[in-house]
C-alpha cells in the first residue's frame, strides 16, 4: 500500500515525516487536528529531498512479502489442517464425518484464521521503516 507523506525534517541520515490527508495540508503550517505524528522513513533510492517534500511512502519489498505471505498462507495452511482434524473432531461426539462437515470445518478454519491474521496486523505495527517509493 501506498501513501502520502511530507517530509519535515532531514537531519544526519534520520527523514522524519507525517500523513496528511489532503494536497492543502503539504503547504499548511496552522497544525490543525488532521496532522499526524511524526514517523521515521527511509531513502533507499537517494532521492534528493528537502523539508516540505511531498513524498510516495510504502513498506519495504521485503516486508510486503512476509506481509503477503502471512496473509495468504496462514489461512490456506489452517483450512487444510481443518480438512484433517474434522474426522477427529468429529469422531469425539459420536458424529460420522460427511463431506458437507468437513467443507464447513475448512471454512471455520479459513475464517478464524483470517480473523487472527487481521487483528494480529492491526494489533501490531509492521516491522521496519516505511521507504520512499517517489517524490511528487
Amino acid at each position: 500500500m501506498t501513501e502520502r507523506a511530507l517530509i519535515v525534517s532531514l537531519e544526519n541520515s534520520k527523514i522524519t515525516a507525517m500523513h496528511f490527508e489532503k494536497e492543502e495540508c503539504a503547504t499548511c503550517t496552522t497544525g490543525c487536528a488532521k496532522t499526524k505524528t511524526t514517523f521515521e522513513i527511509s531513502n533507499p533510492k537517494d532521492f534528493p529531498l528537502k523539508k516540505g517534500s511531498v513524498v510516495i511512502i510504502q513498506a519495504g519489498k521485503k516486508i510486503q512479502a512476509i506481509q503477503g505471505l502471512c496473509s495468504l498462507f496462514i489461512p490456506f495452511l489452517c483450512s487444510i489442517l481443518g480438512y484433517a482434524v474434522s474426522p477427529a473432531l468429529m469422531e469425539k461426539f459420536g458424529v460420522h464425518i460427511s463431506n458437507d462437515f468437513r467443507a464447513v470445518f475448512v471454512l471455520l478454519f479459513l475464517f478464524v484464521s483470517s480473523a487472527i491474521v487481521f487483528v494480529v496486523t492491526r494489533k501490531f505495527p509492521v516491522p521496519g521503516k516505511p521507504e520512499i517509493a517517489e517524490v511528487l
